[in-house]
């Protein structure tokens, strides 16, 4: 007779631990719960939201507070040496009186700090307050600026700028519509610029209203994190204000990432060779007056 085979009896596995990558947890600092205590999202009124929502799993709270795993892997030495590396613009040197900061970005415009700064801070000496330079002599003005190119034009503009400045200051409280254009929407679109205090002086193209946002909206605002330059010198320095808050940020995109130890180690690098290079072609150093201030 054919032999029944016979039966093997089923193996009884014992019960294992299902381990779940962190990735997927609440706990995760990248993943975004749509619970109502989820971290709030930007409100509709905000121009140009520091959210990317190309990145829409960063949360506000999992990028501004990053884990002390991640924190491990930025070390103290990178962290300080990102600090050194603070890029000093005349901007933020000046941020205290709004009208300093028009006449440098109107001097700066389409023109190398080398040959700008020490221009400016002539000018500040000579005519220090916007009275005194709406009153300046406009052939003396000219003299001054002639090494910048487009004397005439800039002597005009800064004049016109302090009397505007003097009859209609700027107020937090009191904005006024741009006529400059706002960051790219596509390829061949842009969006409005938002309004601002400063829009309705003279000038006062997207470069200016960017310093002016960036530099003279307060100590406790946060009003910087809207702003999407374009000028090289203002986006080095978001990149390396977003960095010293852990972030990752590019210019047109916005926050991507937590920023980790190899972002932060080439944005060291990418610092360090602008300032050996503005060292070398002599920039001109900012006094050391107007550099208490950015310390204050």
């Amino acid at each position: 007779m054919p032999r029944t085979p016979t039966k093997t009896p089923p193996k009884h596995r014992s019960a294992r631990n299902v381990v779940q990558s962190p990735y997927f947890s609440h706990q995760s600092p990248y993943f975004s719960s749509q619970s109502p205590h989820s971290d709030p999202q930007p409100s509709s009124s905000s121009s140009q939201s520091y959210f990317n929502p190309q990145f829409p799993h960063f949360s506000v709270k999992s990028v501004l507070q990053p884990t002390a795993n991640h924190m491990s892997v930025v070390t103290d030495s990178l962290y300080e040496r990102l600090v050194e590396l603070k890029p000093c613009l005349i901007q933020e040197a000046v941020a205290d009186d709004p009208w300093k900061v028009l006449v440098a970005v109107t001097l700066l415009n389409k023109t190398a700090g080398k040959l700008a700064i020490p221009v400016f801070w002539d000018i500040m000496k000579t005519w220090p307050t916007p009275w005194a330079l709406s009153q300046a002599s406009v052939p003396e003005l000219v003299a001054k600026i002639h090494s910048l190119g487009t004397q005439n034009v800039r002597a005009k503009r800064l004049t016109e700028l302090s009397r505007a400045y003097l009859l209609d200051p700027p107020s937090r409280r009191d904005l006024r519509p741009s006529r400059a254009l706002g960051p790219p929407l596509s390829p061949t679109k842009r969006g409005k610029y938002p309004p601002t205090p400063i829009s309705h002086l003279p000038g006062t193209g997207a470069y200016a209203l960017d310093s002016y946002r960036i530099f003279c909206s307060g100590p406790a605002s946060s009003e910087w994190k809207d702003v999407n330059p374009t000028d090289k010198e203002l986006v080095r320095y978001l990149k390396w204000k977003w960095a010293i808050e852990n972030v990752h940020w590019e210019p047109g995109i916005g926050i991507t990432a937590s920023a980790d130890h190899r972002y932060i180690a080439g944005l060291i690098s990418e610092l360090e060779l602008d300032r050996a290079r503005k060292n070398t072609a002599g920039r001109q150093r900012i006094p050391d007056h107007a550099l208490d201030l950015q310390k204050g």
